[in-house]
């Protein structure tokens, strides 16, 4: 187990400083598509305040013009540190020739959807739980061992949540790289789905483990990022009256499109294809064999 510790730490290490390399090397072609991301994000956040007040139809359309364009920067990105990955030694990889195609953007989006009825499904399944729950409460109460029922009914919601947001986090890094199946092996939303599952069976802990240095990273960079802005503010403020709150919204923006997405782009596309060159398992595999 220690062994397996230690190689799991070195795993994010390594993908870690490969996913620095790439972002750090590359970056300006990068900026471009960060460029994008944030004008999608900076329209969509300015749009939500105006398109209460709009028909239906309309918001309607919004809303999958935005997750059109973000669907199709994201993808591209991808494809683009995927051919960076794999080409290391060329200069001349153009951003235009990794935009995604539409089969690979309406594959993406059914992927979306199963993703989505995936969590669903975990919820439904954790129905029984719930209710379990709620019977150990009610002969808690008329056995009298619990006193305040009301109190007791919180501690049963707060631990049926951690447990829901648990098997939530697990279903999510089970099947959080159909994305990258698509592009990289043109498969099929559900196929993908399947390879998903199957590549990371038997890799939990140390896809936490590269999780775990994933999330740490971007705090330090982020906690970083924000004092360097406070501080520029701050300085403002001996000129000028200026309130930072009312840009908070804006630094969060900023932070995410040029910094959060690429970085975690690069980490989950290392981190993909240094489990892909260890999976031995089958190249259409079931969904049963591989759930746990």
């Amino acid at each position: 187990m220690i062994d397996y510790l230690k190689e799991s730490t070195f795993a994010v290490k390594d993908v870690i400083m490969q996913a620095w390399r790439v972002t750090r090397d590359n970056y300006f072609s990068i900026a471009t598509l960060c460029f994008l991301i944030f004008i999608t994000a900076s329209t969509s956040t300015f749009m939500a305040f105006f398109m209460g007040d709009l028909n239906v139809g309309i918001r309607i359309i919004m809303l999958l013009i935005f997750v059109m364009s973000y669907c199709v920067v994201e993808l591209c990105m991808i494809k683009y540190i995927f051919r960076l990955l794999d080409h290391e030694n060329e200069n001349d990889i153009k951003i235009i020739d990794t935009l995604p195609t539409r089969i690979e953007i309406g594959r993406f989006l059914v992927g979306t959807v199963y993703f989505g009825i995936s969590i669903f499904f975990v919820v439904i399944l954790l129905m029984p739980i719930l209710y379990i729950l709620d019977l150990i409460l009610k002969f808690a109460v008329n056995q009298g061992l619990i006193d305040n029922f009301t109190f007791a009914g919180q501690i049963i919601v707060n631990i049926a949540v951690a447990i829901a947001m648990l098997s939530i986090f697990f279903t999510f890094i089970r099947i959080v790289f159909f994305p990258f199946f698509i592009i990289d092996k043109h498969s099929t939303p559900f196929e993908s789905i399947k390879l998903s599952l199957a590549t990371t069976k038997g890799n939990f802990i140390k896809l936490l483990f590269i999780l775990a240095g994933l999330v740490l990273v971007q705090a330090i960079v982020f906690g970083f990022f924000y004092i360097v802005v406070l501080t520029g503010f701050r300085l403002v403020n001996y000129f000028f009256d200026y309130d930072i709150n009312q840009y908070v919204s804006l630094i969060v923006v900023v932070f995410s499109s040029f910094v959060i997405v690429p970085f975690t782009t690069a980490f989950f596309a290392v981190a993909y294809r240094k489990i892909m060159s260890e999976y031995k398992g089958d190249e259409h595999p079931d969904i049963i064999h591989n759930l746990v």
